[in-house]
């Protein structure tokens, strides 16, 4: 009888990864058995994209792969399961020193989570997350993460009938036993809500609402749709789009961070203007709206392609593809260079049929107003004027209340998921 192949365990510090060692990270999910089955729905990262958003260093190809500003205050270490040669699960263990001095905690958090159906690979890969952690410091652990409120939270627990949208996280189904048999518990859930032509006679009802706020207002000096009278919804302008990240900045800083985001940290400029240049990448400008009163920013709503489509659509065609752990291939090379072209193309058409609202809130002083809905109102309107016919809005925590029971109202809930914490 043949032996098993020993597993063997990789941990790669984040800031002195090699890009050899990112790609062979950012490669795992190709690899897990789970992900080729026809139950799963799963879209597989573009490669630069994702080494980008991993990469902790500077001085790797900074004109083609730059540094993610977010490590700037965050300390991370990949860790990677090999059977023989094959890649057999991966996670990361991280610190938020930032996160962790606005919480006051000494917290550490895991993510980017993958594994084969075997146990002991799953819970191996965990526990020398935590033996990381712990070993630093750490007295909880919250995950999985990428990296926190700000990116993509939390493991899929139902909903995997669904085709993820742009950074909805996606994983097998079968990840959380391995959490929940080393003791996780849960620490919130995320939600998110489909509005697609199944929900026309909702939607028709929910936007007939928000005329009769109008009318209110009209004939009442007070009232709650009064502020919808002198507030203006307007698109931004990329040619001025570093004042219109300012604006965003500020709203989304201050308003994010007031309780109905758990796990929220501080964006600072070098971060959102990281993520604007990747969002940019993508954008339309008729979907990226800001609200205006009386001259004042007072909300704003991002929606952004669904790009999701362009991956799938290009990957469905590439049956038994798996990548190459190494950065220079001229097949992996090619593969982003066609996903790249495609949504390039497809944004230059304005030909996508679905879309995901990324950001969508107002100030606080502003909130029950009425103008989240007049920015619900715009941003549908723009998008069926585009051809898209789905949207989902995500990720939105349970106990945003002021997010969900709008949504409730016009939409189905179709994934959720479950951000988990272990006390060490």
């Amino acid at each position: 009888m043949a032996q098993s192949t020993q597993i063997k365990y990789q941990s790669i510090y984040g800031k002195s990864a090699s890009l050899d060692q990112l790609k062979a990270f950012v490669a795992v999910p190709f690899f897990i058995e789970w992900y080729r089955s026809s139950e799963s729905r799963k879209v597989f990262p573009i490669f630069l994209n994702e080494m980008q958003d991993i990469n902790a260093s500077n001085k790797l190809l900074p004109s083609v792969l730059g540094k993610n500003p977010f490590f700037e205050h965050t300390d991370i270490t990949f860790i990677i399961a090999k059977e023989g040669e094959k890649p057999v699960g991966r996670i990361a263990a991280f610190i938020d020193h930032r996160y962790n001095s606005e919480h006051d905690e000494q917290t550490g958090w895991i993510g980017m989570f993958e594994s084969t159906y075997d146990s002991k690979v799953g819970s191996d890969i965990l526990n020398l997350a935590l033996d990381n952690l712990r070993a630093k410091g750490c007295t909880k652990v919250i995950g999985p993460a990428k990296f926190n409120a700000n990116g993509e939270a939390g493991l899929l627990i139902e909903g995997f009938e669904y085709s993820p949208f742009f950074m909805e996280p996606y994983n097998a189904p079968y990840y959380r036993h391995f959490f929940e048999d080393l003791g996780f518990k849960k620490e919130d859930d995320w939600y998110s809500f489909l509005i697609n032509e199944k929900n026309l006679a909702k939607i028709q009802k929910y936007m007939a609402r928000i005329g009769e706020l109008k009318k209110i207002a009209e004939q009442t000096s007070l009232g709650i749709g009064r502020a919808m009278l002198d507030t203006t919804i307007r698109q931004i302008s990329f040619k001025n789009l570093s004042t219109e990240i300012a604006l965003i900045e500020d709203i989304y800083n201050k308003e994010w961070g007031k309780g109905n985001h758990p796990q929220f940290v501080t964006m600072n400029h070098s971060e959102m203007q990281a993520l604007a240049k990747g969002i940019k990448m993508i954008a339309l400008e008729d979907l990226v709206l800001v609200a205006e009163r009386k001259g004042e920013p007072v909300g704003v709503a991002v929606t952004v392609p669904n790009i999701n489509e362009v991956i799938s659509l290009h990957d469905s065609q590439q049956r038994g593809y798996y990548p190459s752990p190494k950065f220079i291939d001229i097949r992996d090379m090619k593969r982003d260079l066609t996903i790249f072209s495609d949504i390039k193309r497809k944004v230059k058409n304005k030909d996508y049929k679905s879309a995901r609202v990324l950001i969508l809130g107002v100030r606080e002083e502003y909130k029950k107003s009425g103008i989240d809905a007049l920015l619900y109102h715009e941003t549908f309107k723009r998008a069926i004027a585009l051809g898209i016919r789905e949207v989902s809005g995500s990720q939105i925590a349970e106990k945003n209340i002021d997010m969900i029971s709008p949504l409730e109202r016009m939409a189905e809930k179709a994934m959720t998921w479950r951000v988990y914490s272990l006390d060490l």
